[in-house]
């Protein structure tokens, strides 16, 4: 039988999909930093520092969103209608834990904040393994998060020997793909990439759709294994 059908890979394909779609509405519609702060005009959206410096992280939620949008539709248990009201929760859930305090929350932070932003600003790692190592663990920390956030909508408790085995190989996806976001966008920084401070260039555009593709691979093959097995 087939590790992945169709029907698993279009479940998984379908968060990167709706990433890249919300990487060309952003530059599409010129949007930046400042004009997301005037547009929502709330105390509780603080974009902050880490806006500047990793702001390709809100891509990375929206792609973990949207797999949480894929679950209402291949979970089993509970019926279909209760894990559509599930989802909302679910999903408040991820942006609390990368909104709160400010942009990154408690995702970012963990990272990138040892040792006042050491890593950061290189002052012990060095640039490239800064951004690499903060990087990974910010993707740690939001697998981490999304599969809290998948508990309330999955009900499918029981063990197995396979489910810590995905979730291991999911959470090394994440931190995959969480240090190629890191590193390949501080590359393009250096660059001289001003996005979000300045609408997204096509040039960075590209960019920025090639990261996702390659930083979320792993997660996609992992997906549809999972979702392939949870259905035999």
């Amino acid at each position: 039988m087939a590790l992945i059908d169709r029907r698993a890979a279009i479940g998984a394909l379908f968060p990167l999909v709706v990433t890249m779609v919300a990487a060309v509405w952003v530059y599409a519609a010129g949007a930046t930093s400042r004009m997301v702060e005037t547009a929502v005009d709330s105390p509780w959206l603080i974009l902050g520092v880490y806006a500047d410096r990793f702001p390709v992280l809100a891509f990375a939620v929206i792609f973990a969103i949207a797999r949480l949008f894929v679950l209402i539709f291949v979970a089993q248990r509970p019926m279909i209608l209760l894990r559509l009201i599930l989802f909302v929760p679910a999903a408040l859930l991820v942006l609390a834990a990368t909104l709160y305090p400010t942009f990154g929350g408690i995702v970012a932070r963990p990272g990138f904040i040892g040792g006042g932003f050491s890593l950061m600003n290189s002052a012990v790692t060095g640039a490239e393994a800064g951004f690499l190592l903060g990087g990974a663990i910010a993707g740690v920390m939001l697998g981490l998060v999304t599969g809290l956030a998948r508990a309330l909508m999955d009900w499918s408790w029981g063990f197995t020997w396979g489910k810590p085995v995905r979730a291991l190989l999911a959470l090394v996806a994440y931190a995959f793909m969480g240090a190629v976001l890191a590193i390949g966008w501080s590359t393009l920084s250096a660059a001289g990439a001003l996005f979000p401070r300045a609408p997204l260039t096509i040039i960075e555009l590209i960019g920025l759709i090639g990261l996702t593709v390659v930083a979320t691979a792993p997660q996609i093959v992992v997906a549809a294994l999972a979702d392939r097995a949870r259905r035999a």
